[in-house]
C-alpha cells in the first residue's frame, strides 16, 4: 500500500451558514457558525478515513491557529514532514447558504510561505500518490518551492499525481500549468475550473466542437473532459449530482455516477472527493474503482454540516456496492 504525500497547505476554516449572502452594504446573522482546521487537512482527513498513512508536507507557522492545526494532525495520525515559519496560519472564512451553495474568503498566512527548498527532502516510492493544489500556484512563494519540486520530478516521476486545480486557476501562471502537466498528472477540476482551464489553454474552442460534431459525447462536461485531456492526459470533471467525467488522451469519455442523496452542506465535497481518490489509487485500486469510491465520499459528505464531514470506509464501502 502506498502514501498519500501532501504539498498543499492548511489553514484554519471559519464556518458560517446562512439562507443567503447579503446584497452590498446589507447585514445579516448567521444561523451557525464553527472554527475547523481546513484547507489541506479536509483531504487528509478523508485520506485518513480509508487507512492510508498521510504525510503532511506543506509549511507551518507559529500561533495559536497552527497549535490547533498541528493538534488536528495528530488526532487524525497525519504527520507533518514540512518546514515551520514566523507567523501564524492564515484562515478562510466559508460561507454556505439555504442551497448548499459555498463562497469563500481567504487570508494568507504562514502557509503561503514556502521555504524554496521546502519539498528538497522528501523521497517517493512506486506506489505513492503525490498530491498537489492548486492554491500552491496563487502566491510567489509557494509556486517557486513547487516549481523546485516538479523539476525534480519531470522525466523520472516515480509514482502517481493527482493536481487538484482549484478555483484559483484562473490566476494561477500559465508557465506553472504547462509545467504540471509534464508531470503527467491526473488533473481533476469540477464544471467551473474546467471552463476556466480550457479557456486558458486555448482549447474552449475545441471543447464546443466536440459538443457539436457528429461523434460527440452525450453531455459537455463529457465533451470538455475530452477536449482537455487531448492535450493535459488524464482529466476527470466532477459534476457535483451528476457525477464524474474521465478521459485519458482524447480518447474514450467513461463516466462513474453519483450516488444520489439529500445535500445540505457541500462544503467539504471537493476534498472529500480529493482524499478519498488519492487513498483509493494508493490502495491499488484502478481509476474507474478509485472514482467511485471518490464519487460517493463526495456525495455522502454533503449530508453533513462542516468542512471535514468525509464518512467512514465501511459507509463508503457499502454505498459503493449501490452504485454497481
Amino acid at each position: 500500500m502506498g502514501r498519500v504525500i501532501h504539498t498543499g497547505q492548511v489553514v484554519i476554516d471559519l464556518t458560517l451558514r446562512l439562507k443567503a449572502l447579503p446584497e452590498p452594504g446589507g447585514d445579516v446573522f448567521a444561523d451557525d457558525a464553527g472554527m475547523h482546521v481546513g484547507g489541506g487537512y479536509n483531504v487528509l482527513y478523508a485520506a485518513r478515513q480509508l487507512k492510508v498513512e498521510t504525510l503532511f508536507a506543506g509549511t507551518m507557522g507559529s500561533g495559536p491557529f497552527t497549535e490547533v492545526a498541528v493538534e488536528a494532525l495528530a488526532a487524525i495520525g497525519a504527520r507533518h514532514v514540512g518546514a515551520y515559519v514566523p507567523g501564524d496560519l492564515g484562515y478562510c472564512v466559508a460561507i454556505t447558504d439555504a442551497n448548499a451553495e459555498r463562497t469563500f474568503i481567504s487570508t494568507r498566512g504562514a502557509e503561503t510561505r514556502d521555504p524554496l527548498a521546502a519539498f528538497d527532502d522528501l523521497i517517493f516510492e512506486a506506489e505513492d500518490v503525490l498530491y498537489i493544489s492548486g492554491y500552491s500556484l496563487e502566491n510567489s512563494g509557494n509556486r517557486r518551492s513547487l516549481e523546485r519540486l516538479v523539476e525534480r520530478l519531470t522525466g523520472t516521476v516515480p509514482c502517481r499525481v493527482v493536481f487538484d486545480v482549484s478555483p484559483v486557476v484562473g490566476e494561477a501562471p500559465l508557465d506553472a500549468l504547462e509545467k504540471i502537466a509534464d508531470l503527467h498528472a491526473l488533473w481533476s477540476v469540477n464544471e467551473r475550473e474546467a471552463a476556466i482551464l480550457a479557456e486558458r489553454l486555448g482549447i474552449a474552442e475545441a471543447g464546443a466542437a466536440a459538443r457539436s460534431g457528429g461523434d460527440a459525447v452525450a453531455a459537455p462536461d463529457a465533451a470538455l473532459a475530452r477536449a482537455l485531456s487531448a492535450q493535459l492526459g488524464e482529466v476527470l470533471v466532477r459534476v457535483g449530482s451528476l457525477g464524474t467525467w474521465y478521459c485519458v488522451d482524447g480518447g474514450e469519455v467513461v463516466h462513474v455516477p453519483a450516488l444520489p442523496v439529500q445535500a445540505v452542506d457541500s462544503n467539504g465535497a471537493g476534498d472529500a472527493h480529493s482524499g478519498v481518490l488519492c487513498a483509493a489509487l494508493a490502495r491499488g485500486m484502478d481509476l474507474a474503482e478509485a472514482l467511485r469510491w471518490a464519487n460517493v465520499a463526495g456525495a455522502l459528505s454533503t449530508t453533513a454540516y462542516g468542512p471535514a464531514t468525509c464518512p467512514s470506509e465501511e459507509r463508503i464501502r457499502e454505498a459503493v456496492a449501490l452504485l454497481r
